[in-house]
């Protein structure tokens, strides 16, 4: 079985779904050696036989001449490189396809954000709601990283239910782990911040929620002596941030950072009004950090009972959960080692061998 990826949207920075076609690529070309990935970046891991250049002005980007030029090549050039590599079925990490049919095809769908949220997506949230109505046309096989847009995608599209199979995501275990104090001192200094800190990371879109984190910062604020760090592109929000001497923003700082930022934080807290999966829950976990999370979508799948859940929309809840694990000692401790256990379920190997065997069903299909 020769599997196509089509992974022309991957840029230089990869975040949330770029990281999870690096490592499903890396994991489909280490298990079959016939595998053949579609991208203008490199891959670390993946041979370079088994790459396929694609044009690097339709990498994934805010610029719409970049993501007009992305739709013509998958329905314009993506079909002539399929057939010319031999390729048996496609896969395509994110809901971008070729919208006639060239072969049997899986494509993965993150989650809806894009309908339920339109006016933050633009011109890119027509483009989805028009593709997710193409899947039931096209009769594509869909994965989904949990089973909360698992339900969501067969309520909207109304697909038979065995065409949607659920696999959840991984972390890099070699990068996300309890990282030692040694490092602390230079951290600290390089990136200007001091201890204590409570941390946020990911895209700065509204529904990421970052106000109802702030404002529920502000009220503990002088009860405790803790800073906010928020990890994110400021650009993203629909607001201008407020500023105030213990936040701490940071539009996006090296991957290999990442394991100390969280390492080092008292707490992750991932206020999202909805989420597909919650990929930095598991890396927070992974680093001994204790985890609060809002219950929105599908994240009570991925916390399990290894965090604190709190409605997203009420900050005084979410206050009172991150005063309560600063001052209880003993429930921190419990839910750093129930998070290093929890992750333990979820890995890049067992993502790549599900989208393996669910490219198998397209062929049988």
């Amino acid at each position: 079985m020769r599997i196509g990826i089509n992974a022309s949207f991957l840029n230089t920075t990869p975040t949330g779904v770029g990281v999870f076609t690096r490592e499903v690529a890396r994991g489909l070309c280490a298990l079959d050696k016939e595998t053949t990935v579609f991208s203008s970046i490199k891959i670390d891991g993946v041979d370079d036989a088994q790459m396929q250049h694609t044009p690097e002005p339709v990498r994934g980007s805010l610029n719409v001449v970049h993501n007009i030029g992305r739709a013509v090549f998958d329905n314009a050039l993506l079909g002539y490189k399929l057939r010319r590599a031999a390729v048996d079925v496609l896969f395509c990490p994110i809901m971008e396809f070729p919208l006639t049919y060239v072969l049997p095809t899986l494509v993965m769908v993150h989650d809806l954000h894009p309908l339920y949220f339109p006016r933050q997506f633009g011109l890119a949230g027509s483009y989805f709601k028009f593709s997710l109505g193409m899947l039931k046309r096209l009769k594509y096989r869909i994965v989904t990283p949990s089973k909360f847009v698992k339900a969501e995608v067969i309520k909207t599209t109304a697909l038979p239910e065995e065409l949607v199979d659920v696999i959840t995501e991984g972390y890099d275990p070699e990068l996300f782990k309890p990282q030692g104090v040694q490092l602390q001192e230079d951290f600290f200094r390089r990136h200007e911040l001091k201890p204590p800190y409570i941390l946020f990371v990911g895209s700065l879109f509204p529904y990421k929620n970052v106000s109802t984190l702030i404002e529920a910062f502000m009220v503990i604020r002088n009860r405790v002596p803790h800073t906010l760090v928020i990890i994110g592109k400021e650009d993203l929000a629909d607001r201008p941030l407020p500023k105030d001497n213990r936040i701490v923003y940071k539009s996006y700082v090296d991957r290999q950072d990442i394991p100390l930022f969280y390492s080092y934080a008292e707490m992750l807290v991932h206020p999202s009004l909805f989420e597909g999966f919650g990929l930095n829950i598991l890396e927070a976990m992974a680093c001994g950090t204790p985890v609060i999370s809002s219950n929105g979508g599908s994240l009570p799948e991925v916390v399990g009972q290894a965090g604190l859940l709190f409605n997203p929309k009420e900050v005084t809840a979410l206050a009172a959960h991150m005063l309560k694990l600063i001052r209880d000692k003993e429930l921190r401790q419990s839910l750093v080692a129930k998070g290093l256990q929890h992750v333990k379920e979820f890995t890049w190997d067992k993502t790549a061998r599900g989208i393996y065997n669910a490219c198998k069903k397209c062929i049988g299909d």
